[in-house]
């Protein structure tokens, strides 16, 4: 039952990326909507979880949660110029060479040779994962890709500054949740505002993949206790199979057979890179 459980973060984060092309919008209204959906889901858990509020954690907290808002708002413009299948696998990727780069340098992570070893390793395939994803069979559509995986790490530096934020001051996912959220929607508002049509019914339904975000997370955060995370972390980023195969054969994007071999070959790699850093975080 609990390993169900922990399937449960996978499923939830994979079908998100998957609802948000389906119900459309413009990126503003995806970034707000999914925002306010967290911040929903936070105010209706809140009496629920454990908190212990201090003023430096609920600042950096709110602070993490606007840098969020950045990497969503760049992720939906990637969504929308490259397609979930190439986008989620390349920011998954970036985001853990970044975290875990990060993690050696400034708290001494992999600090054993067998942890240095596999960890190496993990960068590794994730970079070869990368670039077989990134793979484009058009030539004309190189520029367009170029820009593309520009935007996705833009998302992505954003998203790996809002994670070492929250690590560099020790704070619990659990007292950063309401916080974060009220910051995300803070953050979605200074840098969508300007939008089009942001407040209207396709913002409201947009709601439903950010309280589909924040469930998943939520669960994710206890079944790491229950796991640990070397078992956790894999199987909380399989949603990257989710959205990945999903965009190519659900939401149909368009990909040449030599294309789709590509990001698939690359799925692969990444996830093997996944498994890697799970094992190394115990070592």
């Amino acid at each position: 039952m609990d390993m169900l459980l922990a399937l449960v973060p996978s499923i939830l984060w994979g079908s998100y990326s998957l609802v948000i092309p389906k119900l459309g919008g413009n990126t503003g209204q995806q970034t707000l909507g999914v925002t306010l959906g967290a911040l929903i889901f936070a105010l209706i858990t809140f009496p629920f979880t454990p908190h212990n509020y201090t003023l430096v954690n609920v600042l950096v907290s709110f602070i993490s949660g606007c840098v969020w808002s950045l990497g969503c708002l760049y992720q939906m413009k990637a969504f929308k110029k490259v397609g979930v299948s190439r986008t989620i696998p390349i920011t998954t990727g970036m985001q853990l060479i970044g975290t875990s780069v990060l993690g050696v340098i400034f708290f001494k992570e992999w600090g054993s040779k067998s942890a240095l070893l596999v960890g190496t390793l993990a960068l590794l395939l994730l970079i070869i994962g990368i670039t077989f994803t990134s793979y484009s069979e058009n030539i004309s559509e190189h520029g367009n890709l170029r820009s593309g995986v520009i935007i996705i790490l833009i998302s992505s530096v954003a998203i790996i500054a809002n994670v070492m934020l929250i690590k560099f001051f020790s704070i619990s996912s659990f007292d950063a949740v309401l916080p974060q959220s009220v910051g995300m929607v803070v953050g979605a508002l200074a840098i969508t505002y300007q939008q089009p049509k942001l407040v209207s019914a396709k913002t409201l339904q947009l709601t439903l993949p950010g309280i589909l975000w924040a469930l998943g997370n939520l669960i994710m955060l206890y079944s790491n206790n229950n796991f640990g995370v070397v078992i956790g972390f894999p199987l909380s980023q399989l949603g990257l199979v989710i959205s990945t195969i999903g965009g190519i054969f659900l939401l149909k994007e368009s990909k040449t057979p030599k294309e789709k071999k590509a990001v698939l070959i690359g799925l692969l790699f990444v996830f093997a890179g996944v498994i890697c850093i799970g094992i190394s975080k115990a070592l």
